[in-house]
């Protein structure tokens, strides 16, 4: 996965990069607001949860919470949720 300067991760497709630098600062925007909401709960959540409490749609938060891993500004916490579906998800907190 490649890195824009602004640090919004794209895949290997021009589509993809073309995503990733058009309308930048909305994307930051939406990676630190991702960030504000774990460094502001003592709890780990979940994407969903994330997502829900953003009014946001989960493919637009789940590359964030990649990301910020990635950065090791967040971590999986060891805690397991459940998706709507009943699947087990990671709960993240922050590093």
């Amino acid at each position: 996965m490649g890195y824009t300067r602004e640090g919004i991760g794209y895949q290997s497709r021009d589509t993809s990069l073309a995503a990733a630098q058009s309308n930048t600062g909305k994307k930051v925007t939406l990676r630190q607001q991702v960030q504000n909401v774990l460094c502001g709960t003592s709890e780990a959540l979940s994407t969903e949860q994330i997502a829900e409490m953003l009014g946001r749609p989960y493919v637009s938060v789940q590359p964030r919470l990649s990301e910020l891993a990635n950065d090791g500004l967040i971590r999986d916490s060891g805690k397991r949720g459940k998706t709507q579906w009943g699947k087990q998800c990671i709960l993240w907190e922050v590093a």
